[in-house]
């Protein structure tokens, strides 16, 4: 009878988890067809990497034109206070709220930016991305179903070991071994499922936006530091100096945000993941939803990138670990502890 109830239970809230997460996955719009010419950088910047992607192409494009110089030790410096778009006026406005001028200060105030996290709700709207707090509390339940039923499986045979739980004909542990199993099992599905932030037609998206622009990233003389950020990384730009700042921020970033879990229990280190790539949920700031925790409240996209394809179609989860690669191929990999190069929210 016990071994009947456990099934039971675990049986129902599978079932549960797996129902709320295919309407969670079919409430996202249908998106209509577009051309390339018809998204902008700054959209598909989000797409493939998140608040943090997006914030480092603005500067690197604004540091480009002459607009912003970008130095040691990483520190930033207006010489135009020009901007064409709301995306650039919330890069200059973030300066001016970073007297010292520290660059990974100023990648923190853009990703936060309401014009950078519009970003991120007019593509959900269109469904090319999912918003963080859709199906947050089934992301929920499939971390606690997965917890549950591994450590439970382990609880009863360490007793079954010990002699505490036993009994004639087959061991309980063998009996509730099928709904461990099956609970477990669906748990990681679900979560992983739940996690995506950028939907197929996203991940689409990119990908024609990169083959339209793909002569544009090759050529040096020509190419747009901004696009090379968007759709690539910041190991791609020609200039050193500013490859190198970006970098070190970016770094900077991830540090900040995985010393603010260290301390915690539980998932500490998928939540320091998450707040490093800018796509975490936040629980007390709806203006930084698409923002890491670290960021106050708020990889996008990640996403880790929380998301099944981060830009370029490639794998990013949210799990701990995932992150957007800096490799040439703009792709999303999990050998690496950035988000788009974006590396984090938190500072």
């Amino acid at each position: 009878m016990p071994a009947l109830l456990v099934t039971l239970a675990v049986v129902a809230s599978a079932l549960l988890l797996v129902v709320r997460t295919v309407r969670v996955v079919r409430a996202v719009p249908r998106p209509k067809y577009r051309r390339a010419s018809q998204y902008e950088l700054w959209e598909i910047a989000f797409l493939a990497g998140g608040p943090a992607r997006v914030a480092d192409a603005a500067i690197a494009g604004m540091h480009q034109d002459g607009r912003l110089a970008v130095g040691g030790p990483g520190v930033v410096s207006l010489r135009q206070s020009v901007a064409y778009d709301p995306v650039e006026t919330a890069v200059l406005d973030s300066l001016a709220r970073t007297p010292d001028g520290a660059l990974d200060t100023l990648r923190r105030h853009v990703m936060r930016a309401p014009a950078v996290q519009a970003i991120g709700d007019r593509l959900a709207k269109r469904g090319l991305m999912r918003h963080p707090r859709a199906g947050r509390p089934w992301r929920l339940l499939a971390a606690w179903q997965t917890a549950i039923c591994v450590v439970g499986l382990l609880l009863v045979l360490l007793l079954t070991l010990t002699g505490a739980v036993g009994g004639e004909g087959v061991p309980f542990v063998v009996q509730i071994l099928p709904a461990a199993v099956l609970g477990a099992v669906t748990g990681v599905v679900c979560r992983k499922v739940l996690g995506r932030r950028v939907t197929p037609a996203g991940a689409a998206a990119v990908r024609t936006y990169r083959t339209v622009h793909k002569k544009d990233l090759v050529s040096e003389a020509t190419q747009s530091a901004a696009l090379v950020v968007a759709l690539g990384s910041t190991a791609l730009l020609v200039d050193d100096v500013l490859r190198d700042q970006l970098d070190e921020a970016q770094r900077a970033a991830v540090g900040a945000s995985a010393g603010a879990y260290s301390g915690s229990s539980g998932s500490s280190s998928t939540t320091s993941s998450n707040a490093a790539c800018g796509w975490n949920v936040p629980d007390d700031d709806s203006h930084t939803s698409w923002c890491g925790s670290s960021c106050g409240g708020g990889s996008g996209p990640g996403s880790g990138c929380g998301s099944s394809s981060c830009g370029g179609g490639s794998s990013c989860s949210s799990s701990s670990g995932s992150s957007c690669s800096s490799s040439s191929s703009s792709s999303c990999s999990s050998s690496s502890s950035s988000c788009g190069g974006g590396g984090g929210c938190g500072s």
